[in-house]
């Protein structure tokens, strides 16, 4: 939003939602998003500071600033007014002086550190201590956000010294006449753990030990570790989650969260400029949006196919089944895209509530696809389908019962031709026929080539000779006198020719089909030149057309 330009009301906004997202859905205790953003203090979760505020004296703000864009932890520290320990999480934004903050309570290492001390006289303490000195939680609530290295105090001086810096597991500290023992362990994310006794407590806890108390000791202490490492999990894991979404981001143009219920959408990451243009401060009207986005940004080829396919007010139905949905389609940049509803939330009885809308480029992939299905698909020589893709594409028309009318030719005295002239010559007869198959039939009729010098062709809904068939097969015979090869003196090809028809209501399978033609070809093949035969019931006695 802030490197689209939008307006520090738009932002606002955004914190608003933001805020109330932390509060309903995330396990986190937070005072809700704010920061400095053009030279205004903007709070989500609506909070008004008095008059001599002045955000960019704060810790938050000048810890983000001098961290130059890197997420920033900032020590944390007690309210004045609610007891509550805070940690504040900080980044500066790309023009170097807009913030954007986030608090959360750590009140729940607060409690654990004073559970663990309850009921203790003899002065001993537990301390969360980041790498950087900076006291996290305490069983003294005063020590919280000191920093140990700044102290002047030998005590706290040496604690950071020894812990920190020397790695100290075990160490004494010496301050007037008392002696206090401490163990250190770190628990990652930065932070270490402290547990701080006097001198006397320590040795009477050997003796303890000595007389088998020391199990006590342990389970204690893996409770403290296990208890502190859930609490820096949380820190540990948004790091590693954040890193591991920036990577799946990086796959795909955009990623936004659509809510159906409310019609509302969040975005989670957008790498172009003209989708960031068209949502830029929007959080409601995701159905509004979502279908400016298929005007604005798909070509017209593929608008009406995308815009039944993010069609929110049915998504529900067609994904009743399924947690994915998937179209290809090109952009207006004429470039192939991969559009994917995934399935997000969903309720009790399986009903949907919100989704992940993402789009990515696929022009390469999809280009490479075409070629090599083209390739697999079609005969080299003459560039129509070959014989297996062909028949297949006629095999699913007749399930789908769409009947027509299917043609067989092969080339008289072929291997004549290959013996004379040469195989170069036969190859032009054939790349011959293919072209006039390619002038005289329509887009949507399937020519093949079988191999060798057969050929076929299907014309849906064409169920007979005076139905429209004789006119076809004319026409391509036509085409088919008029090829001049010169290498053959201009002789006439001649081709002998079968065709058969699935009528409406038919229920005989392609082969019964082909078999069909194949034995009306059988019979033209019996007259010299050119000639054509319709199959008809009566050939089953040996009769022609």
């Amino acid at each position: 939003m802030f490197k689209t330009g939008a307006s520090n009301e738009e932002i606002l906004e955004f914190f608003g939602y933001e805020s109330d997202s932390y509060a309903k859905e995330v396990n986190v205790d937070t005072t809700g998003v704010y920061g400095y953003i053009k030279g205004e203090y903007l709070d989500g979760s609506g909070w008004v500071p008095d008059e001599d505020y002045e955000p960019t004296e704060r810790p938050w703000y000048l810890d983000a600033v001098e961290s130059r864009g890197e997420v920033t932890y900032v020590a944390p520290y007690v309210d004045e007014e609610t007891g509550d320990t805070i940690m504040t999480i900080a980044k500066c934004l790309s023009d170097g002086i807009s913030v954007v903050a986030l608090d959360f309570k750590m009140n729940d290492l607060t409690l654990i550190t004073d559970e663990l001390t309850a009921g203790s006289d003899d002065g001993s303490r537990v301390i969360l201590i980041d790498e950087d000195g900076t006291v996290v939680a305490h069983s003294d609530k005063d020590q919280v956000g000191r920093n140990y290295f700044e102290e002047n105090d030998i005590l706290y001086r040496s604690i950071a010294e020894k812990a920190l810096k020397e790695g100290s597991e075990r160490f004494e500290v010496n301050y007037g006449k008392s002696t206090d023992v401490f163990f250190a362990r770190p628990i990652g994310g930065g932070w270490y753990v402290l547990s701080q006794t006097g001198d006397k407590q320590a040795f009477a806890r050997v003796f303890e030990a000595i007389r088998g108390t020391l199990i006590v000791g342990i389970l204690g202490t893996l409770i403290i570790f296990a208890v502190l490492i859930v609490m820096t999990f949380r820190r540990i894991k948004s790091d590693n989650l954040n890193a591991n979404l920036q990577t799946v981001a990086g796959i795909y143009v955009c990623m936004y969260k659509m809510n159906i219920l409310d019609d509302t959408f969040e975005e989670i990451s957008c790498q172009s400029d003209d989708l960031a243009a068209l949502v830029a401060g929007r959080r409601t009207e995701a159905r509004k949006t979502l279908s400016e986005l298929v005007t604005g940004l798909t070509d017209d080829r593929s608008r009406e196919d995308v815009a039944f396919f993010t069609n929110m007010d049915t998504l529900g139905e067609r994904m009743k089944n399924s947690d994915i949905l998937t179209i290809e389609f090109m952009n207006h940049k004429n470039l192939w895209c991969r559009g994917r509803f995934v399935a997000s939330e969903r309720d009790a009885e399986g009903n949907l509530i919100s989704v992940i809308w993402m789009i990515e480029y696929i022009d390469e992939e999809k280009r490479t696809r075409d070629r090599l299905r083209y390739l697999s698909e079609t005969d080299a020589m003459t560039g129509i389908n070959n014989r297996g893709s062909g028949e297949n594409r006629i095999r699913k028309q007749l399930v789908d019962g769409e009947g027509g009318m299917f043609m067989l030719l092969d080339v008289d005295e072929f291997k004549s031709i290959n013996d004379r002239y040469g195989h170069d010559v036969g190859d032009q007869v054939l790349i011959g026929i293919a072209d006039c198959m390619k002038k005289a039939f329509r887009d949507n009729d399937i020519i093949m080539r079988l191999g060798g010098d057969e050929f076929a062709a299907f014309i849906p809904n064409v169920y007979s000779t005076e139905g429209g068939g004789g006119i076809v097969i004319d026409r391509f015979l036509e085409c088919i006198r008029n090829v001049k090869i010169k290498a053959l003196d201009d002789e006439t090809i001649n081709v002998s020719v079968g065709v058969s028809f699935y009528r409406v209501g038919d229920r005989f399978t392609f082969d019964e089909l082909y078999k069909r033609a194949d034995k009306c070809t059988y019979e033209s093949k019996a007259i010299p030149g050119t000639r054509v035969t319709y199959y008809s019931e009566a050939m089953e006695d040996g009769m022609t057309d």
